[in-house]
């Protein structure tokens, strides 16, 4: 059986990019043996014992180079790993990987990707040169497919998926619903907004009409901040989740919500697969593409909150709950059926 090599931003804390690995190993799983995988991770030892899987760290090049002269492929398994606006050193961090990959004679596969923002001309050109190396790609929404191939990739390669995490679920765990309604909140702070200030606001209203307030940081380094500021501001009349979350910890409590208020991606989409109402704020181009493949639209825009507009989006969901439920199923289904491509093409891949 062929030896894969994982590639993500894994190991750093992120709640969504942990929920990517778990997601993609649980599919590879179904194709190979534990002992056939290694993992790329921040923190190799935390990432080894979670899922019982080796591990190297992802800035060994030496550990990067022996494990790929021993795999037979190399997998990036998720997120937007190919964007120049958070940091130009990424990109080409990845970039370099596919073509250490090749030169040591791996197949290459990247699953369920989010493309860009890419800003820098020579990162497009870089990424278009180097992409030519990949055997298959998959994308999570049509835009980063339709970007790909603008610059320039075969796009017969290129098959529409969507994000892994779609699939999360946990039938083993059960509550029982509460009187009162909840609303989730998972915020990032962004620029100069005063996104604090005005889910404050926001919240106030909704406490005042007896719903509970949950505030959860996905990625703990960046927004726990945030949630700092807005308990200043509401103090002890809402619920803040301070400690480190695993995976299905933050799904199940999630699943315990009415709604979910999200800036964070994956905050949205573990509420989706939970099939918890969402109402999103966007910030970025990918928010915008998974809200519209669930058939709703943005709220608004993180550096355009309007109090009013949002608080009456949340409570007109609130009050038509059941049909929100029953559409949202509907149209995750259908996003769960398009991640049947990527274990066909791991299966391809692996017994090929």
């Amino acid at each position: 059986m062929k030896k894969m090599l994982l590639a993500g931003y894994y190991g750093f804390g992120n709640l969504g990019d942990e929920a990517i690995l778990e997601m993609t190993l649980k599919q590879i799983l179904e194709i190979t043996d534990r002992e056939n995988i290694t993992v790329l991770s921040g923190s190799k030892e935390v990432t080894r014992r979670k899922y019982n899987i080796d591990t190297i760290d992802r800035y060994n090049v030496f550990s990067i180079i022996n494990a790929l002269r021993t795999s037979h492929v190399l997998v990036f398994g998720g997120g937007s790993l190919l964007q120049d606006v958070t940091s130009k050193r990424s990109i080409y961090y990845y970039l370099f990987l596919i073509r250490l990959a090749k030169l040591m004679n791996n197949r290459i596969v990247m699953l369920s990707q989010g493309i860009g923002p890419i800003i820098n001309e020579k990162s497009k050109k870089a990424v278009e040169s180097t992409l030519a190396l990949v055997d298959y790609i998959t994308v999570r929404d049509r835009h980063s497919k339709e970007f790909l191939e603008s610059i320039g990739v075969d796009g017969k390669k290129i098959f529409l998926s969507t994000d892994p995490v779609i699939n999360m679920k946990d039938h083993d765990f059960e509550y029982e619903k509460t009187d009162s309604l909840k609303v989730c909140f998972s915020l990032r702070n962004w620029k100069d907004s005063d996104v604090g200030e005005k889910i404050s606001n926001v919240a106030k209203r909704l406490i005042d009409q007896g719903i509970e307030c949950h505030f959860i940081p996905f990625y703990i380094k960046e927004d726990l901040q945030l949630v700092d500021q807005i308990e200043k501001n509401l103090g002890n009349k809402a619920i803040y989740y301070r400690n480190k979350l695993t995976t299905k910890e933050a799904y199940n409590l999630i699943k315990t919500m009415d709604l979910m208020v999200g800036v964070r991606l994956h905050a949205l989409i573990f509420a989706a697969a939970a099939n918890v109402p969402i109402v999103a704020i966007s910030y970025d181009h990918k928010v915008d593409h998974f809200v519209n493949s669930v058939n709703m639209k943005i709220a608004c825009t993180i550096d355009n909150i309007d109090e009013n507009t949002l608080y009456e989006e949340i409570i007109e969901k609130l009050d038509n709950e059941v049909a929100e439920k029953a559409n949202l199923q509907e149209s995750v289904e259908k996003l769960r059926k398009l991640t049947n491509i990527n274990y066909k093409i791991l299966k391809e891949i692996t017994n090929g």
